[in-house]
């Protein structure tokens, strides 16, 4: 659910604002790279910042990380299993987005009842003060393109290498950077000079430049020691689910990327499922396109309803999942990519952060995710 994330400092935080043909504003939450450690964008009010964080080193920036715990040594047949998990703790139930985060369930109470999870999740969009989660690996999102001062292409100054050199000083190793402009939220934030990118049929996706002038920045970057790698693994986070596949020219300038994400939500635009923004057969289509090109895709879940909701029903979430499932998404491909984003939004409010034995949980449901995605190959 693109999230009108805090687009403070530059970074839209919380997540993006899925907007196909500038409806109401929703409110969501970026891509693996040379195993580096990564910059946190928390879901802050539009004023803020949120940062991420990332797991260990890979051996190189095109090779696709997976854990062995579930796997073995030997070659991976799934991708990646994701978590964002806010609010972390208190402090993080200051926003609003959807309603007011007061009062709701954080995952650093979370502490020892999470064991699965903690030792197979891969990444995760943020740090759990004192949690248990193993993994340094860390995802974020950021968007290129609200003001020429975020953008500025100094190394010293540009906010997106400031967000990575935060997060590598954490500790972090930065998986994916899911990268996109996203002007029509953001100037509804007060980003008055954000642009969209080039094509209007999918205003996030950047320019050909945008990502010359972004790789330069990493290699610059680099040289000064700012950073700990010369390159990163950018994932276009995209609004429209397949335009990106049957245009020629939007896939020149993914091709230059390391792959595609796309934001599945259970609110607004993307309700019902069957003709909603996320229609199965449509992301399926540009998944598929994504895939045979050696890409990666990150399909990047949530948030989703809770009991408030009168279309809920029990296990609403993996019900999705397995209609996706169904129409074609692969479940196990080693660059096919299931991050959880899973703040509590809107009607999704109040839904138990865990512990993992409680299936209706997040813990819960990211367990399930797990073991659908890393066991049930096997």
């Amino acid at each position: 659910m693109a999230s009108s994330a805090s687009l403070g400092n530059g970074v839209l935080p919380m997540g993006l604002g899925q907007l196909r043909r500038q409806a109401s504003q929703e409110h969501t939450m970026l891509t693996p790279s040379i195993h580096v450690i990564v910059a946190l964008i928390l879901v802050l009010p539009i004023s803020s910042v949120a940062q991420a964080q990332s797991n260990e080193p890979p051996a190189s920036a095109t090779e696709t990380p997976t854990k062995q715990t579930l796997t073995g040594p030997s070659q991976a047949t799934h991708g990646l299993v994701g978590l964002r998990p806010i609010p972390a703790d208190v402090s993080g139930t200051k926003h609003h987005h959807g309603g007011s985060w007061e009062g709701m369930p954080t995952y650093d109470k979370q502490n020892g009842s999470y064991p699965f999870v903690a030792e197979n999740i891969d990444t995760l969009f943020g740090w759990v003060p004192g949690g248990d989660f193993a993994t340094k690996h860390v995802f974020f999102e950021y968007y290129w393109g609200l003001s020429k001062d975020r953008d500025d292409l100094d190394p010293e100054k540009n906010l997106l290498i400031q967000t990575i050199r935060r997060w590598e000083r954490k500790g972090g190793e930065i998986e994916h950077i899911l990268i996109c402009r996203e002007a029509r939220l953001a100037v509804d934030r007060g980003w008055a000079d954000a642009e969209l990118g080039p094509f209007k049929e999918d205003g996030r996706i950047l320019s050909a430049k945008d990502i010359r002038d972004i790789r330069q920045l990493f290699k610059e970057a680099h040289a000064k020691n700012l950073t700990k790698h010369g390159d990163y693994k950018l994932i276009m986070m995209v609004e429209e689910p397949s335009f990106f596949a049957t245009n020629e020219e939007a896939q020149k300038v993914i091709k230059m990327t390391s792959g595609v994400a796309y934001e599945a939500h259970q609110f607004n635009r993307h309700w019902p499922l069957a003709t909603g923004w996320s229609n199965p057969d449509e992301v399926v289509a540009g998944a598929k396109w994504a895939l045979e090109q050696d890409l990666e895709y990150v399909f990047y879940f949530g948030p989703i309803l809770w009991e408030q909701d009168e279309r809920y029903e029990p296990f609403i979430e993996r019900k999705w999942i397995e209609l996706f499932w169904a129409a074609g998404l692969p479940k196990h491909h080693p660059k096919m990519h299931y991050y959880l984003n899973l703040f509590p939004h809107h009607t999704g409010r109040n839904r138990p952060v865990g512990p993992e034995s409680n299936p209706h949980s997040n813990l819960g449901f990211t367990k399930w995710m797990i073991e659908e995605v890393k066991q049930s190959n096997r």
